[in-house]
Formats: C-alpha cells, structure tokens, sequence
C-alpha cells in the first residue's frame, strides 16, 4: 500500500503521533512519506519565521522521507493563512505525485487543516482520504476566536469530516466531546495513537524501602494541564502522610519565572526539581528515575504520555478528564479533576501499593497501542476504504459511461 501522510502541524511543532503512526505502518510493509507544510509563527517563532525554507526541501526522520516546507503566516489574519496553507499543501501534493505516482490513500492528521486540504487534493487526484482526529474541543475552540461556533471555519471542517471515507478519534470521548462542533454524520471509529514500546520499555524500580518516593510530571506549562492542582495535591501529600517525597517536573514551560513562582506558592520548593523542556532521553531519564507520573489535567485528548509512563513499569495518578483508552485496571489511578484533596490520596494509595505489577501493566500497554497493533488496525481501515472507494469510483464511471452513450443516441 502506498501512504501519503499530511499533518496539521508537525515537528519541531508538536505533531509527533504522525511520525510514530508512519513508522508503525512501514513496520506493516507499506509504502508511506509525509508532506509537512508548517505553519511558521513570527511571534511564536521570529527566527525561524525570518529565515523559513518557503520551498519544500527533504528530510529523514527515523526512516522514514518527509518533504517539509515552511510558510511564513502573517499575524491576524487567520483566513488569508488558512487558504494559503491549504494551498500549498496542494502544490507539495502535485510535485509529489508527479514524483511518486498517486498513492492509494491520504492519511491526513486534525482536520484542521489538514482534513480540509486532504479533501481537495483527493477531490482534484481521486484519492481516498482518511481524517484522524487529535484535538481537544478547547484547542478548536481557541482557533475559532470570538465567533464560536459560528467561526467561518466550522463549516468547512464539517464538510471535510462527512466527505472522509473514514474518520477515526484518538479517544471515543473526544468524538462525543467534537460532536456539538462537526456533528456525528460521518463514519467513524476510535484508534489509539501508538507508542514506541521498544523505546519506553519496562525497568523494574528499586525497592521504596531506604529511599524517597519519587512522582514525576511531563507536561507542557499551560493552565490546562492543571499544575496549580498538582502542587496543592502534592503539597497536602507531603505534609499529611509526612513523606520527603520529591517531584520531578519537565515540559515546556517549566522551568519559567512564573512557574517557579507557582511552586513557591504551595511552599513545596525544596522538594521540586523544574528541567523545563527534554528529549526523549531525558524524559525516559526521569521516567526510570520515578515510582508513580501525575497529571492534574482539565482535558486530554488521549494523554500519551500516561501510556509511556505505564509501560515503563510505573503507576500513574490522572484525572477524569482522560480517556478511558488509557485507564488501564491496575496501573492507573483516578481523581476528580481540580480535587486537589483526593489526587493526594491517590498518591498515597501510589506509594503504599505494595502489591503493584509494573511488569503486567508494561505487557498490557503493548498489547493495546505498540505499533504492531496500531500499524495492523490502519492497515485493516485502509485497505477496507481503498476497496469500497474502487467500488464507488468504478460504478461512477460505469455511471457516466451510460449516461454519455444515452445522450449520444439522442443526438
């Protein structure tokens, strides 16, 4: 099968589940290469927005061959930066093809914009496109500005959802949670992102008996990942169960003024160590450093970075507000979100589990998103769209043949 995968937004800029989900598929025998047009902010970014590579240019990445190219969005104007963006995605989708010949499927990544620019590549080339779905309703909702639902927008990721041969949500909660935004009126069906399960791979931890009790926290500093309950929670844990428990905390953001002052606030100073932002390395590095990971979110999408805390072998302590998908029995720990109090019963519960397995809940994880399971579910979905969209396609134009012939004989 020949893949063509094109993603909203994709490294250095987020978007990594497109590169392990490529990869996943390769494993499967397939032929896949990503276009990645990024969208580059110059005020997120004024470097790298002066000095963007506005023609594509080819990279390697684990394997794996994406053609990038960088375009250069200009502050305010949301619309004007939408087209453009669609618009290159569908230059750098002509140069491939005449390359590479037309692949048998599209995969886009977040129908904004991705999606959208995946249905007009399809509509011009005849290819069948496949959506999947990584966005919180919030993160929409942000894009959107004042307007709403009522956005320009909304239509047209509506119309790029119903158009899809296939769309899958990362999360069954996320599909109800976007329902009021883009309807339920499509087909669709959950797919877990994947993990690289021989990257985050089980260690067994050191008994807790003659050394600290050790909670780690990966996430990017944004009020919704709830740090400021995180540090209540954790400051109440340390003072009523009288532990010189530490927490390890890293993401972008961390290590900031603001979030320093956070810590400050709750008194916890000198049981917190701030890495701010890490590579894979030093994330695996605070992992294998840790007994239980906690994140104190108000929404998650899926919450990957559970996954991959469990897998190598620990326990985690989250909120509601996470996906079923990833609540794996045994391993993760639930609380209300923003109840500072109970999240800090979970991490006693977390310290005093003696009888934890952190072997079985890593061979449970595998089982459920390593990429040979994900790599097989695309690969079924795929072919299943590919066959239907050949029937539809051949029977269209058995369709028009008939039709043309009629008017012939009536002329």
């Amino acid at each position: 099968m020949h893949i063509l995968e094109i993603p909203s937004f994709f490294p250095p800029y987020g978007g990594l589940f497109c590169l392990e989900q490529s990869k996943a598929l390769v494993k499967q025998g397939h032929t896949v290469r990503i276009i990645a047009n990024l969208n580059v902010s110059a005020r997120l970014s004024p470097s790298l927005w002066l000095h963007s590579h506005t023609h594509s240019y080819d990279v390697n990445m684990d394997g794996i061959q994406v053609t990038r190219r960088e375009m250069r969005a200009i502050p305010f104007c949301m619309k004007h930066n939408v087209d453009r963006w669609c618009s290159i995605v569908g230059e750098m989708a002509d140069e491939y093809i005449k390359k590479y010949g037309k692949p048998d499927i599209l995969h886009a990544h977040c129908c904004a914009w991705a999606g959208y620019a995946a249905m007009l590549v399809s509509r011009k080339h005849n290819i069948p496109y496949v959506v999947t779905e990584h966005l919180a309703p919030e993160l929409h909702l942000k894009q959107f500005g004042k307007d709403g639902i009522n956005s320009w927008q909304v239509p047209l990721l509506q119309e790029a959802f119903k158009k899809a041969s296939r769309v899958t949500f990362v999360s069954e909660e996320l599909a109800h949670d976007l329902e009021p935004l883009f309807g339920s009126n499509f087909n669709w069906q959950v797919v877990s992102n994947t993990i690289d399960t021989n990257v985050f791979v089980y260690k067994k931890r050191k008994p807790l008996e003659g050394r600290t009790f050790t909670i780690c926290c990966l996430a990017i500093f944004i009020p919704l990942k709830g740090y400021d309950v995180l540090y209540k929670a954790f400051a109440e844990f340390i003072q009523k169960y009288n532990t010189e428990a530490q927490l390890l905390v890293a993401g972008a953001g961390t290590n900031s003024k603001e979030m320093r002052k956070l810590v400050d606030k709750y008194g916890i100073g000198k049981h917190v160590k701030l890495y701010g932002e890490l590579d894979r390395n030093g994330v695996l590095d605070i992992l294998y450093k840790s007994d239980c990971l906690a994140l104190a979110t108000r929404n998650e999408a899926q919450g990957l970075v559970l996954l991959e805390a469990m897998s190598t072998g620990i326990q985690v302590v989250t909120t509601d507000r996470t996906p079923k998908n990833v609540h794996i029995e045994g391993g993760c720990l639930i609380a209300p979100y923003n109840r500072a109090d109970i999240m800090a019963k979970r991490f006693a519960e977390a310290m005093q589990n003696t009888s934890f397995d952190g072997k079985a809940i890593s061979d449970c994880v595998k089982s459920l998103v390593s990429p040979n399971v994900i790599g097989k579910q695309l690969t079924d979905i795929f072919k299943s769209v590919i066959s239907s969209y050949k029937t539809q396609y051949s029977e269209q134009s058995l369709k028009n043949t008939v039709m043309l012939r009629t008017s012939l004989k009536d002329v």
